[in-house]
């Protein structure tokens, strides 16, 4: 009897701490109060408060995002230290497209340009599918314009290599990677327009005729055909040599005055025309005196007489029957 009644006392006393164990949480869930829904450090989910997770600043967007912060705040120098470290470390996380633009962008606002070509070549390379693909690009393109108007490398602390040939390689580059784009016109156009400025007018001649070929319906078109005719006239080398750059310039006018009239009467095409006239009939005389030095007088003849009657208005056929006069005055043919 006593041990019967000794084990019901002590069941009854187990059944009572279980319960009060049990009801513990539900009386200290109702004593605490929900947080403030205004504090940023939680939030309702299914009628829970929970704990907002905040990404710790050796997170890498967190990182990411301290680089930012440093670049806009004038401190590009710790954005290329900390860029490279930061690409050591997530090779494979998708912000690294990010981060090489950082770099980049750092590295330029220090006046590296040609430094931060390495970063913004990575980029486009190993990423065509970024969204930042394109901007990478437009940034090339102001570089490449730098180095044209006379960036220079350092060599030894100082500024004193020219880069002309790696502005020209990258505008080329900038072209077939985004073949088509207004872009790729800008860079074409560039270009051309760096050979002519610098009297480079073969090479700029090639390259106002390639930029028409790639986008005939540029808004660039006009120009560059113009280019065109005055590169033509500049590679020719005077009267004693090929006038094939004459017939070029002439054929480009007559297209220009054809296709654009009221540009053409603006550029004064007929001036234009005029003078490679001019040229032409200077030439012819240049071959008849030729021929006489050398002892052949028919061919001479020929050739003074061409002139004469071929370009009749000109200071050349005065010239012509002057020297013709003199020279065949006791030949039998029939004078002019």
């Amino acid at each position: 009897m006593p041990k019967l009644w000794l084990k019901k006392q002590l069941s009854c006393v187990v059944a009572v701490v279980l319960m009060g164990l049990a009801a513990a949480p539900c009386w200290a869930k109702a004593q605490t109060p929900p947080p403030d829904p205004a504090t940023p450090n939680w939030v309702l989910q299914n009628g829970v408060w929970v704990p907002v997770v905040i990404p710790g600043r050796v997170s890498p967007p967190a990182q990411v995002a301290d680089m930012i912060k440093d670049l806009k705040t004038g401190h590009p120098g710790r954005v290329v230290h900390l860029a490279k470290k930061w690409l050591r470390h997530h090779k494979k996380d998708p912000l690294v497209p990010q981060v090489l633009l950082l770099e980049g962008d750092a590295q330029n606002a220090m006046g590296n340009k040609y430094a931060a070509l390495f970063p913004y070549e990575d980029l486009l390379d190993n990423f065509p599918a970024s969204p930042l693909y394109e901007p990478c690009l437009m940034r090339e393109y102001n570089i490449a314009c730098a180095f044209l108007a006379g960036y220079k490398r350092r060599l030894l602390g100082m500024r004193i290599l020219p880069v002309y040939g790696d502005a020209i390689r990258l505008l080329r580059r900038i072209q077939n990677r985004q073949r088509g784009s207004p872009l790729a016109e800008l860079a074409g156009i560039r270009i051309a327009d760096y050979y002519y400025q610098n009297a480079q007018f073969q090479r700029a001649l090639a390259s106002y005729t390639n930029f028409l070929r790639r986008y005939p319906y540029s808004q660039f078109a006009v120009k560059a055909t113009v280019r065109k005719a005055e590169c033509s006239l500049g590679t020719f080398r005077g009267v004693r040599f090929d006038l094939t750059p004459l017939r070029n310039a002439q054929a480009e006018l007559e297209n220009i005055a054809e296709l654009y009239p009221v540009l053409a009467a603006k550029m004064q095409v007929k001036a234009l025309e005029e003078r490679i006239y001019q040229i032409e009939g200077k030439r012819e005389l240049e071959i008849a005196r030729f021929y006489w030095r050398f002892n052949r007088p028919d061919s001479a003849s020929y050739y003074y007489r061409r002139v004469i009657h071929g370009w009749p208005d000109t200071i050349w056929a005065q010239k012509a029957r002057k020297e013709y006069a003199r020279r065949f005055k006791h030949s039998k043919e029939k004078r002019p």
